[in-house]
């Protein structure tokens, strides 16, 4: 397997298929869902337990899918499906051991692991050149700003300084830093850099752009801010653009990577890519939303994944059906004018600073919830959390302190500013409504969190 997923032959030979197939017909798109829908049942049949008695207890086979529509013959699936059985979900061909995994907390705090290969990830990394090429951004060779929860070298803060650069082109900054005091040194490194656009979640630049605005800091105009991972309200999108005289993109996307949506040139609504899967937008009786700005929940089939596939999975987001499913960019997408998914949450550090949370707890790349089956987050004073957590049968098995210490480490790495007290509990209460949000937000935040 080749450790870097640009140097896949798959990633080129799928960067080279987004690009040529943008344009197809609507007929050609259908055809080519079906096409893949058909392989993923055959392969969801013989592989992956879940699917093979799923479809035998429904009297059903991968012959009998004729038409998209023959999709709904498969239950809907959501985390705690899974969660219940995680082996049946993983291809019986898959060997974990050359495997990589990563894992999805969403605004639930119902942790996912996801299994997959190489090649999967190379077809991820091709989707997010693919749209970021849309927009005329060089990825490869141009420098940029990476904003988005990394978290940094003590030995990096110790000096006051709140970034690092990588590859000579990439400056990633920390955004649980950014406070009235220090967003100058923010704007003069960043002007300092001269970056193309900037990544970056909607919490994570709503400090620096208020700071900028507020106090009239000079920043040389950005040609793009591309932000995902969270809800973004027009006012917000407003202000970013504003502070950094760029065009936000806002992209839709998770870490299941079954459906990823990006605005064009012409739009902000999202045009969702019909070569990743299958997205359904259903109403409270689970059937099709099909009125102009009719709202409902995204249910989604990846095609890309067949180490751990998944099958009209509830992702837990809300959608709005696009005004038209005519674009004049000339992709033949399904639109969504909009998508509400992960809120932005706020926790205030011992200074009184509000510190975006989400980028904390949900990026991947920093913090594995692997071994986690619901966590929930709670502030009463500024500068200190408590953190529960409902360990899966592996974790609750080791020595309780010994896992509460260790997850107190890895928590704390991420959230310096804060005192973290992890709690190990056997459950995990709901609202009365039955959600599970991760954030259960104690402090008075009026005149506090103030960036609409």
């Amino acid at each position: 397997m080749s450790a870097d997923p640009f140097s896949n032959p798959i990633f080129v030979e799928r960067r080279i298929f987004l690009e040529q197939s943008q344009f197809w017909s609507r007929r050609q798109q259908d055809e080519y869902q079906l096409n893949s829908l058909r392989r993923l049942v055959r392969h969801a049949h013989a592989r992956v337990p879940a699917y093979g008695r799923a479809m035998a207890a429904a009297g059903f086979g991968p012959d009998d899918i004729v038409t998209l529509a023959d999709l709904k013959r498969f239950p809907i699936i959501d985390k705690r499906a899974i969660q219940a059985d995680p082996d049946a979900f993983l291809a019986d061909n898959a060997d974990r051991a050359t495997l990589r995994h990563r894992t999805t907390g969403g605004s639930t705090g119902t942790p996912l692991t996801i299994w997959y290969d190489d090649d999967f990830l190379a077809r991820d990394k091709a989707c997010t050149n693919h749209y970021m090429e849309t927009f005329g951004l060089d990825v490869f060779n141009w420098r940029s700003v990476r904003l988005y929860g990394d978290k940094l070298a003590p030995e990096i803060l110790a000096e006051n300084r709140y970034w690092r650069v990588e590859d000579g082109r990439k400056l990633v900054m920390s955004c649980y830093h950014i406070t009235a005091e220090t967003a100058p040194a923010y704007v003069a490194e960043i002007n300092a850099f001269a970056p193309r656009y900037i990544h970056t979640r909607p919490s994570s630049i709503l400090p620096l752009a208020k700071y900028i605005l507020q106090d009239g800091l000079e920043i040389r105009p950005i040609r793009t801010i591309a932000c995902d991972g969270e809800y973004l309200t027009d006012g917000q999108r407003t202000m970013i653009e504003r502070a950094f005289q760029a065009r936000l993109i806002n992209i839709f996307g998770h870490t299941e990577a079954c459906a990823a949506g990006f605005p064009c040139q012409h739009s902000d609504a999202l045009h969702f890519l019909p070569q990743v899967g299958i997205v359904e937008l259903l109403d409270e009786q689970g059937r099709d939303v099909t009125e102009p700005g009719g709202r409902g929940e995204m249910v989604v089939t990846g095609f890309n994944n067949p180490t751990m596939p998944l099958i009209r999975y509830r992702t837990g987001d809300i959608g709005y059906l696009g005004d038209s499913q005519d674009c004049p960019c000339g992709r033949h997408y399904k639109i969504l004018k909009g998508v509400e998914g992960r809120f932005q949450d706020f926790v205030i550090d011992a200074a009184g600073h509000p510190t975006p949370l989400a980028p904390a707890v949900f990026n991947y790349n920093d913090m594995d919830w692997k071994g986690i089956r619901e966590f929930r987050v709670i502030q009463e004073q500024a500068g200190a959390l408590t953190i529960l957590i409902q360990p899966e049968a592996e974790l609750a098995a080791d020595d309780p302190a010994v896992v509460k210490a260790l997850l107190e480490r890895r928590i704390g790495a991420i959230l310096a500013g804060f005192h973290i007290e992890v709690q190990l509990v056997d459950d995990i209460p709901r609202t009365r409504i039955g959600k599970h949000r991760y954030l259960d937000q104690r402090m008075d935040l009026r005149g506090i969190v103030t960036f609409e």
